[in-house]
């Protein structure tokens, strides 16, 4: 990582367009520096500056050193033009990494991206995939992704339904892991919370908070919603669905 544009004059340079804490993504240019750094250039003086333009020359214009940047085509010339590749910002003190999910190249020849974080921006603990199972890991990130891709984003009960698949595909795949039988791989969140509250795992409280999930999950059906008189879940009812999720993956061992 650079220490910063005046220590690292070299590195790329990211110029933020847009930001969206919601969906976790983010548009920018990205440019690149110039071969020779700094660079010495005639540029228009400011009017306080020099008023009466004793240092500027018949020109016009005063000889400034500067750093020099150009648009990014060194991400052009990259596999897929960059697009899923992983781009750190910030300075080692304090890096934040994002995944690359477009890149253009505008009309004035500038280079935009737009970045998704790979951080859950503290919703949710990080999921640590080196201790899931390989055939189980692309399934968990993606349901893990939905639930942080839809928080207080979606309606509260597309939230809940995030969730309540999310963990589901955790605790079944978790269990099968530690030598569970794999029909569990196709069971409901009802069953897969009783069998995670059963010997060996005995992870009652995981079992309680997943069983309340798929009972707010119930609530979103019109039908039973109607029989049992059960209001409508509301924005606090999804994030309590939302932090049962993350206990169930601090409970597994499966959060760094």
């Amino acid at each position: 990582m650079p220490g910063g544009m005046v220590q690292s004059p070299f590195s790329w340079v990211f110029r933020e367009d847009t930001f969206d804490a919601v969906t976790r993504t983010r548009r920018g240019r990205l440019y690149q520096a110039e071969a020779t750094q700094p660079s010495i250039r005639s540029v228009a003086p400011h009017p306080y500056e020099n008023p009466f333009t004793r240092a500027i020359g018949i020109s016009g214009q005063p000889a400034k050193s500067l750093n020099v940047y150009s648009a990014c085509v060194a991400l052009l010339s990259m596999p897929r033009r960059g697009e899923g590749s992983i781009l750190a910002l910030g300075t080692a003190r304090a890096p934040s990494a994002w995944r690359i999910v477009q890149t253009e190249n505008l009309a004035s020849g500038d280079v935009l991206v737009t970045l998704k974080s790979l951080s859950a921006f503290g919703i949710m603990p990080r999921i640590d995939t080196a201790k899931i199972p390989e055939e189980f890991r692309k399934s968990v990130t993606e349901a893990m992704d939905r639930v942080l891709n839809s928080a207080f984003r979606e309606t509260p009960i597309s939230v809940i339904d995030h969730c309540r698949n999310a963990l589901t595909m955790l605790l079944s795949r978790w269990m099968v892991s530690q030598g569970h039988d794999r029909a569990i791989l196709s069971a409901d969140l009802g069953r897969v919370a009783a069998e995670v509250a059963k010997a060996p795992h005995e992870k009652t409280g995981v079992a309680w908070l997943a069983q309340l999930v798929a009972r707010l999950h119930a609530r979103g059906k019109g039908n039973e919603a109607h029989t049992k008189s059960l209001r409508d879940p509301v924005e606090g009812d999804a994030e309590l669905a939302v932090h049962a999720l993350g206990f169930a993956l601090r409970d597994t061992g499966w959060a760094i």
